[in-house]
């Protein structure tokens, strides 16, 4: 059958049985003219839908051609390529020395500082869960045969100095950390740990310098910290019996070029010699301050680096006459910002403090924050301080205002003994950095160190504690409720039990290190709740003043993925 003769009733085309009188014959004729007419005009349709599908098509087509989108309404996903994990690279400084010689120079000479001067870098390294320590060392910066081997991958630890434990404690992994116990430095030392597969190494080192007798008798402290190419050094001074000396170390392998930025309390300092000074791959560069500003009260440096990274510290001294004024190693401030939070703030008796400053030239010897506004406008701050009762009040309310481009400051003479975090908020950026200050009676030697802000606490801080001082650990809540874990880390490896502490919002809570356990040579510290702040201050015992304070390390949880730009 053709398909003119499928009928209309029958579309799927099978033979119709023929009825077998002739009424069908007669009918049969009809039905044939009909079906022919339907098919026809299907075929005719047919036609006509392809030909408007095809026009359409090529419309679309030419459309395309001749039709850009806008490439301003554009938007692809910025690609992400994956970082391995880094290791562990920190910088150490060098021990502080008395200048000898030339001092106007950049170049110092220096002298032996006394007989009882110790500076020792102490270190730990946490393993992976399964209890591998990576391959870590503390190395001299020029290079060289490693100081100590904290602990070689896969291999038993090769003198007293590393000593990991077999298994930890905690109850749950079998963590444990490799142990450098003190190693004698005389120069500036690189603490390097090698990654565990894809996870960050984690670890921290902290240098620790004691003397009980000579022009730097006290106490200072640094810990190891990674290179910038831009950070601020406050609490300098330039006037008549300090002595501030500016190091400079390059860790990396490619020459730095240095510019220095400095800044008084009446502003910015126009000096010769701050500009492309080079410091060479694994080489320190010394240059004192008061060669470059003299007799600036408070100085605040900046410091700005092309080519390698470098890291930079300021050994300062003080000598009121033939009396040692203290010691102390300033460490990088913590970058301009609206709120600054400083805990560690260690305040001593009031009225053996008042016997001190009344001496003639004893005036610094005093508690005082200072405050740099880097930008071009005035600074209103509003200063509180978390004490462990709560909120002390400052003179005038605490809230002042701080010129532009200068270094402000705030005494905090006022506090009573005790443990404090100052919070300063403002309305432009700022860096502060708090002063504090250690005397046993009149006419004694005394101490000092500066404090500066921190950043929040997160999860799995390292802290190494001070070698031959009294280590404790400030925490500061300025509002709502926070809980810590500490975790020490024992002389042997081993991790101790973890301990929890509560601390209410506007308060200051201290932990001692000896309060952990016996031998405990650092901690790990992870916090949970409100945002909370966390510092070390490490103090001498007995009839030797003696006081410095140190951040808590930020977490090293390292850099999952890197965004990719692309472009030309």
């Amino acid at each position: 059958m053709s398909e003119a003769e499928i009928p209309a009733g029958n579309p799927s085309g099978d033979p119709v049985q023929e009825p077998a009188d002739g009424a069908a014959t007669s009918a049969a004729p009809a039905t044939t003219v009909n079906s022919g007419r339907q098919a026809r005009w299907r075929r005719v349709a047919a036609g006509l839908v392809g030909v408007l599908l095809l026009g359409a098509t090529g419309a679309v087509a030419a459309g395309a051609s001749f039709v850009q989108p806008d490439p301003a309404t554009m938007s692809f996903a910025v690609p992400e390529a994956a970082v391995p994990a880094g290791r562990l690279t920190a910088t150490c400084p060098g021990p502080p020395r008395l200048l000898g010689g030339d001092i106007a120079g950049v170049d110092p000479e220096f002298s032996p500082t006394s007989e009882t001067a110790r500076t020792q870098v102490s270190a730990f390294v946490l393993s992976d869960l399964g209890g591998k320590v990576p391959g870590s060392s503390l190395s001299p910066l020029d290079g060289g045969d490693p100081l100590t081997v904290i602990q070689e991958a896969a291999q038993a630890p090769v003198d007293e100095a590393a000593s990991p434990a077999p298994s930890g404690e905690d109850g749950l992994t079998e963590r444990i950390a490799g142990i450098a116990k003190g190693t004698p430095v005389d120069g500036p030392s690189i603490l390097s740990a090698d990654a565990l597969g894809s996870l960050s190494p984690v670890g921290a080192g902290l240098l620790t310098f004691t003397a009980s007798d000579g022009d730097l008798q006290g106490l200072a402290t640094a810990r190891c910290q990674p290179a910038s190419s831009d950070f601020w050094l406050l609490g300098a001074s330039t006037t008549v019996g300090v002595t501030s000396v500016l190091e400079l170390d390059n860790p990396s392998e490619t020459p730095a070029t240095v510019d220095l930025e400095l800044v008084g309390s009446d502003g910015a300092i126009d000096a010769a010699g701050t500009r492309g000074l080079l410091v060479p791959p694994g080489a320190s560069r010394q240059i004192v301050l008061g060669g470059l500003a003299t007799d600036q009260e408070r100085l605040a440096v900046r410091v700005t680096s092309v080519g390698g990274r470098v890291s930079g510290v300021i050994q300062q001294s003080v000598l009121r006459g033939i009396t040692p004024g203290g010691v102390d190693i300033l460490q990088p401030a913590a970058p301009a910002a609206p709120i600054q939070v400083t805990p560690g703030i260690s305040i001593q008796n009031r009225e053996t403090a008042k016997d001190i400053r009344q001496q003639e030239g004893y005036a610094t010897a005093a508690p005082e924050l200072q405050v740099l506004v880097p930008g071009s406008s005035d600074a209103v701050l509003d200063i509180k301080i978390f004490g462990p009762d709560g909120e002390e009040s400052l003179p005038g309310g605490g809230v002042i205002t701080a010129a532009a481009g200068t270094v402000s400051t705030i005494p905090l003479d006022s506090l009573p003994e005790g443990n404090f975090t100052v919070s300063v908020t403002s309305d432009v950026s700022i860096t502060t950095s708090v002063r504090v200050s250690r005397g046993t009676a009149a006419a004694e030697p005394v101490d000092f160190g500066f404090a500066g802000p921190t950043g929040r606490l997160g999860s799995n801080h390292a802290v190494v504690f001070a070698r031959g001082a009294e280590s404790t650990l400030v925490f500061g809540v300025p509002a709502g409720r926070s809980i810590i874990q500490l975790t020490p880390v024992l002389a042997d490896g081993s991790l101790g039990t973890a301990r929890d502490f509560d601390i209410a919002g506007g308060t200051t809570a201290v932990v001692s290190a000896g309060s952990l356990g016996k031998g405990a040579v650092g901690a790990l510290v992870s916090v949970s709740g409100d945002a909370i702040y966390g510092a070390q201050l490490n103090e001498l015992g007995g009839a030797v003043a003696g006081v410095s304070v140190s951040a808590i390390p930020p977490a090293d949880t390292g850099q999952q993925s890197l965004p990719v730009t692309l472009g030309y």
